[in-house]
């Protein structure tokens, strides 16, 4: 009996030991994969205005400290549009990197916190926050309607003529900054990458194959 349950004990330990290097070598791979393919960007979604067109613009919105706050039109600076929700966990693991962003970004961007729920939840909301003056917080439902966003949080990146250049869910800050850089760079997304290298890849194809079928004639 004792020799029998040392068998058992050497055959688990030696499984248990099996599984742990095979979760090691799983996770070496996720990150292998992860560093191939880099920081993914704000995911965007196919409801509302499209990117390159004139978002939807509004005025005469109040924000938390009573300033009169705009979304969209022509302005100086850029605007970062944040959808949130005063019941979004993530919307608030999300607002020490936005309020760092807003700050940091202050000269070059303008950020404005988009809500909509009662005053009830906002205000309880406000109160554990900290928000001071580093963006404008906004109850406006009707924004959030007119843009389409259906799920929080979500970020629409405006020039100052008010033409939306990213948009898309963002659950960390990289995918809040992959907006920024859609502004700078042109290119609103990875999905616009891909798309674009597919594009390309098939305009290739295309010329080769004509190419071909050129060349096919002239020796016949």
């Amino acid at each position: 009996m004792t020799l029998f349950l040392t068998i058992a004990v050497i055959v688990l330990a030696a499984a248990v030991a099996f599984l742990f290097l095979m979760n090691l070598a799983l996770a070496r791979e996720i990150g292998r994969v992860q560093v191939r393919l880099g920081p993914l960007g704000a995911r965007m979604m196919d409801n509302g205005p499209k990117v390159e067109e004139v978002g939807p613009s509004f005025r005469g919105l109040s924000d938390h400290l009573g300033r009169a706050t705009s979304v969209g039109g022509h302005r100086e600076k850029p605007q970062l549009l944040m959808f949130t929700g005063p019941k979004c966990s993530t919307c608030k693991s999300l607002l020490p990197g936005i309020k760092a962003l807003a700050k940091a970004e202050r000269k070059h961007l303008d950020v404005v916190m988009i809500s909509d729920g009662t005053p009830e939840e906002h205000a309880a909301f406000l109160a554990g926050a900290g928000i001071g003056d580093e963006f404008a917080y906004v109850d406006a439902r009707d924004v959030g309607i007119a843009y389409q966003v259906g799920t929080t949080p979500y970020g629409v990146i405006l020039d100052e003529h008010g033409k939306i250049r990213g948009k898309g869910l963002c659950n960390q800050m990289a995918h809040v900054e992959s907006l920024l850089n859609a502004l700078e760079t042109g290119t609103p997304s990875l999905q616009h990458l891909h798309e674009q290298a597919k594009a390309r890849t098939a305009h290739d194809h295309e010329h080769d194959h004509a190419h071909a079928h050129g060349h096919e004639l002239v020796t016949r």
